[in-house]
């Protein structure tokens, strides 16, 4: 409500110079409300060009830093979007503040206290972003890189929703001095990316696929990564044990060590939050299993597998009983489960 009344102020023309002053005080009152409604003023002012005409851009630059470390998560949350808003008030002036917005958003991306702040945070990184290339963005890059990766399986959906659009357009700005570093990243995250897939949310499923194509070039497979294109170029539904057949058949062929991090990163998903993870990881690994030569390859430990699969045989989903049993029976052909 307070946004909307400050932008319809600011498309009447009323705001004057005046006005912004007498409402400057306003950011460091006692009232919350106070602070909250100044605060959110300001940030609805930062995507207006009037700001710099009027040269009200540093100044509002600075309270909004300040009060990004308010005590009230709503003002927090405020500010965080203000210098955002930045994208659309100057956009000429994103790289010359680049490195004062990027350490602000870092930080409110681990706000303590407020999904929201993170959230916001996380869209205003999204806006920044796209004004910058590779070069602009220094070495925040490996601290926002590492931060985002912390909310792929966060249990807000908003959140992995925005850590995956991250992720992506980190990816179509990575070029050559932070290629080898991203790469890594990808390596240690592929296998999450491939698990989202199947996301129980529909809209982070979308983006994650999104990403997950953006990403499998840094892995290095050019056939891996035909075959992969193969499933996700276009708009046809996906069919995801299929790209996981491929994904298998390939790294068996190509990448024994990629196909062994697939593996053990798979069974730790057997105990996600959420019952549609816990499903396709256990799927996963059966699959993996069957592109795997078990007498040449030692890693796959049976034992510790057939536990977990005989654990999960009892979970409260009925899904992921039943995939747990298939596989079992894949694995053990013949045997009397349960013994």
């Amino acid at each position: 409500m307070r946004e909307c009344v400050c932008w319809l102020l600011l498309r009447s023309g009323l705001i004057t110079p005046e006005i912004i002053q007498s409402l400057l005080p306003w950011v460091n009152s006692p009232s919350e409300n106070h602070r909250v409604t100044s605060t959110a003023f300001l940030a609805q002012l930062m995507s207006d060009p009037m700001l710099r005409e009027k040269k009200f851009l540093k100044p509002v630059l600075h309270i909004l830093e300040e009060k990004s470390h308010d005590r009230n998560s709503i003002v927090r949350q405020m500010a965080v979007r203000g210098l955002g808003n930045l994208v659309y008030g100057a956009p000429e002036k994103v790289k010359k503040h680049k490195k004062f917005l990027m350490v602000i958003l870092i930080r409110a991306l681990s706000d303590p206290f407020s999904s929201e702040v993170i959230g916001e945070s996380m869209k205003a990184v999204a806006k920044v972003l796209k004004e910058l290339k590779e070069k602009d963005i220094g070495s925040s890059f490996r601290d926002l890189t590492q931060e985002i990766r912390t909310y792929f399986d966060n249990e807000d959906d908003a959140l992995r929703l925005w850590s995956f659009v991250l992720f992506g357009i980190l990816a179509r700005l990575t070029k050559r001095k932070w290629k080898g570093y991203f790469a890594e990243q990808v390596r240690q995250s592929w296998v999450t990316l491939l698990l989202h897939l199947q996301d129980p949310n529909p809209r982070v499923s979308v983006e994650c696929r999104a990403t997950f194509h953006l990403c499998v070039p840094f892995l290095g497979l050019k056939r891996l990564q035909t075959a992969v294109n193969e499933h996700l170029d276009g708009t046809a539904e996906l069919k995801p044990e299929e790209l996981q057949v491929d994904i298998c058949r390939h790294l068996a062929k190509e990448n024994a060590e990629l196909l062994e991090n697939l593996y053990k990163s798979t069974i730790m998903y057997f105990f996600s939050r959420w019952e549609e993870i816990r499903a396709v990881a256990v799927k996963l690994a059966g699959i993996i299993l069957e592109h795997t030569d078990r007498q040449r390859m030692k890693w796959p430990n049976l034992d510790h597998l057939l536990m977990s699969l005989q654990f999960l045989k009892k979970d409260p989903s009925p899904s992921v009983q039943l995939v747990a049993t298939e596989v079992l029976n894949d694995i053990c052909p013949g045997r009397v489960l349960g013994e």
